[in-house]
Protein backbone atom coordinates (compact mmCIF):
# COMPACT_ATOMS: atom_id res chain seq x y z
CA UNK A 1 0.00 0.00 0.00
CA UNK A 2 1.90 3.04 -1.27
CA UNK A 3 -0.73 5.74 -0.76
CA UNK A 4 -2.18 6.69 2.59
CA UNK A 5 -5.53 4.94 3.24
CA UNK A 6 -8.67 7.03 3.43
CA UNK A 7 -10.71 7.51 6.60
CA UNK A 8 -13.33 4.85 5.71
CA UNK A 9 -10.60 2.22 5.22
CA UNK A 10 -9.10 3.19 8.59
CA UNK A 11 -12.48 2.77 10.31
CA UNK A 12 -13.08 -0.58 8.57
CA UNK A 13 -9.64 -1.78 9.77
CA UNK A 14 -10.40 -0.61 13.30
CA UNK A 15 -13.65 -2.61 13.35
CA UNK A 16 -12.10 -5.68 11.70
CA UNK A 17 -14.22 -5.47 8.56
CA UNK A 18 -11.46 -5.72 5.93
CA UNK A 19 -10.75 -8.78 3.83
CA UNK A 20 -7.67 -10.72 5.00
CA UNK A 21 -5.46 -9.42 2.15
CA UNK A 22 -6.49 -5.79 2.70
CA UNK A 23 -6.08 -6.21 6.46
CA UNK A 24 -2.50 -7.49 6.07
CA UNK A 25 -1.61 -4.69 3.64
CA UNK A 26 -3.05 -2.07 6.01
CA UNK A 27 -1.13 -3.51 8.99
CA UNK A 28 2.10 -3.44 6.97
CA UNK A 29 1.41 0.19 6.02
CA UNK A 30 0.75 1.10 9.69
CA UNK A 31 4.12 -0.40 10.66
CA UNK A 32 5.92 1.73 8.06
CA UNK A 33 3.92 5.05 8.18
CA UNK A 34 4.04 7.17 11.33
CA UNK A 35 1.31 9.55 10.05
CA UNK A 36 -1.23 6.76 9.49
CA UNK A 37 -0.23 5.15 12.81
CA UNK A 38 -0.97 8.47 14.59
CA UNK A 39 -4.35 8.73 12.82
CA UNK A 40 -5.10 5.14 13.81
CA UNK A 41 -4.25 5.85 17.47
CA UNK A 42 -6.53 8.93 17.41
CA UNK A 43 -9.42 6.80 16.14
CA UNK A 44 -8.73 4.13 18.77
CA UNK A 45 -8.73 6.70 21.60
CA UNK A 46 -11.90 8.34 20.22
CA UNK A 47 -13.69 4.97 20.08
CA UNK A 48 -12.62 4.16 23.65
CA UNK A 49 -13.80 7.57 24.87
CA UNK A 50 -17.20 7.00 23.28
CA UNK A 51 -17.49 3.53 24.83
CA UNK A 52 -16.58 4.86 28.29
CA UNK A 53 -19.12 7.66 27.98
CA UNK A 54 -21.82 5.18 26.92
CA UNK A 55 -21.04 2.94 29.90
CA UNK A 56 -21.08 5.90 32.30
CA UNK A 57 -24.43 7.24 31.08
CA UNK A 58 -26.10 3.86 30.72
CA UNK A 59 -29.23 3.54 32.79
CA UNK A 60 -31.01 0.52 34.16
CA UNK A 61 -34.64 -0.29 33.56
CA UNK A 62 -36.93 0.44 36.48
CA UNK A 63 -37.38 -2.64 38.65
CA UNK A 64 -41.03 -3.14 37.64
CA UNK A 65 -40.33 -3.13 33.92
CA UNK A 66 -37.31 -5.38 34.26
CA UNK A 67 -39.33 -7.87 36.32
CA UNK A 68 -42.19 -7.84 33.82
CA UNK A 69 -39.82 -8.45 30.89
CA UNK A 70 -38.07 -11.31 32.68
CA UNK A 71 -41.44 -12.80 33.68
CA UNK A 72 -42.65 -12.64 30.07
CA UNK A 73 -39.48 -14.36 28.91
CA UNK A 74 -39.79 -17.10 31.51
CA UNK A 75 -43.48 -17.81 30.85
CA UNK A 76 -42.77 -17.95 27.14
CA UNK A 77 -45.29 -15.34 26.06
CA UNK A 78 -46.19 -16.36 22.53
CA UNK A 79 -46.92 -14.14 19.60
CA UNK A 80 -50.61 -13.51 19.02
CA UNK A 81 -52.34 -16.13 16.93
CA UNK A 82 -53.74 -15.42 13.50
CA UNK A 83 -57.25 -15.29 14.92
CA UNK A 84 -56.20 -12.76 17.57
CA UNK A 85 -54.51 -10.59 14.93
CA UNK A 86 -57.63 -10.69 12.74
CA UNK A 87 -59.80 -9.83 15.74
CA UNK A 88 -57.65 -6.79 16.45
CA UNK A 89 -58.58 -5.45 13.02
CA UNK A 90 -62.21 -5.24 14.04
CA UNK A 91 -61.66 -3.00 17.02
CA UNK A 92 -63.98 0.03 17.06
CA UNK A 93 -61.31 2.49 16.00
CA UNK A 94 -60.96 0.65 12.71
CA UNK A 95 -64.29 -1.14 12.31
CA UNK A 96 -66.56 1.91 12.62
CA UNK A 97 -65.03 3.88 9.72
CA UNK A 98 -64.93 0.75 7.56
CA UNK A 99 -68.59 -0.01 8.29
CA UNK A 100 -69.58 3.59 7.56
CA UNK A 101 -67.74 3.50 4.24
CA UNK A 102 -69.43 0.21 3.28
CA UNK A 103 -72.91 1.52 4.16
CA UNK A 104 -72.30 4.71 2.19
CA UNK A 105 -71.01 2.77 -0.81
CA UNK A 106 -74.01 0.44 -0.69
CA UNK A 107 -76.43 3.35 -0.47
CA UNK A 108 -74.85 5.33 -3.30
CA UNK A 109 -73.99 2.37 -5.49
CA UNK A 110 -77.08 0.19 -5.23
CA UNK A 111 -79.71 2.77 -4.39
CA UNK A 112 -79.40 4.68 -7.65
CA UNK A 113 -79.85 1.67 -9.97
CA UNK A 114 -81.98 -0.79 -8.01
CA UNK A 115 -85.41 0.89 -8.29
CA UNK A 116 -85.11 2.59 -11.63
CA UNK A 117 -87.61 1.30 -14.19
CA UNK A 118 -86.21 0.74 -17.65
CA UNK A 119 -87.50 3.22 -20.21
CA UNK A 120 -88.57 2.17 -23.66
CA UNK A 121 -88.35 4.61 -26.51
CA UNK A 122 -91.61 3.82 -28.27
CA UNK A 123 -90.87 6.30 -31.06
CA UNK A 124 -87.90 4.22 -32.17
CA UNK A 125 -90.05 1.11 -32.48
CA UNK A 126 -92.75 2.99 -34.40
CA UNK A 127 -90.22 4.40 -36.86
CA UNK A 128 -88.61 1.00 -37.26
CA UNK A 129 -92.00 -0.61 -37.85
CA UNK A 130 -92.89 2.06 -40.43
CA UNK A 131 -89.58 1.52 -42.25
CA UNK A 132 -90.07 -2.23 -42.37
CA UNK A 133 -93.67 -2.11 -43.51
CA UNK A 134 -92.93 0.45 -46.23
CA UNK A 135 -90.34 -1.87 -47.72
CA UNK A 136 -92.79 -4.74 -48.01
CA UNK A 137 -94.04 -5.22 -51.60
CA UNK A 138 -97.77 -4.90 -52.23
CA UNK A 139 -98.18 -2.76 -49.13
CA UNK A 140 -100.86 -0.14 -49.22
CA UNK A 141 -98.91 2.59 -47.42
CA UNK A 142 -97.58 2.94 -43.94
CA UNK A 143 -99.35 0.96 -41.32
CA UNK A 144 -98.65 2.84 -38.12
CA UNK A 145 -100.76 2.34 -35.00
CA UNK A 146 -102.96 5.28 -34.19
CA UNK A 147 -102.40 5.21 -30.41
CA UNK A 148 -99.42 4.38 -28.27
CA UNK A 149 -101.42 3.54 -25.16
CA UNK A 150 -104.12 0.97 -24.63
CA UNK A 151 -107.15 2.46 -23.00
CA UNK A 152 -109.64 0.48 -20.99
CA UNK A 153 -113.32 1.15 -20.91
CA UNK A 154 -115.31 1.34 -17.72
CA UNK A 155 -116.48 -2.24 -18.12
CA UNK A 156 -112.86 -3.52 -18.37
CA UNK A 157 -112.79 -4.11 -22.13
CA UNK A 158 -110.21 -2.58 -24.37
Amino acid sequence: MNAHPNHELLIDYLHGELAPGEDAAFLLHLDECATCRARYQEEVSLSESLREYARATEREFPVGIRAAVLDAIETGADRPTLLERLASVFKPAIAVPIAAALVLAAFLGFGSTAHRNPTIDAGYYLEDHAAVTSAVPFNEGNTVPTALFVTENADGTQ
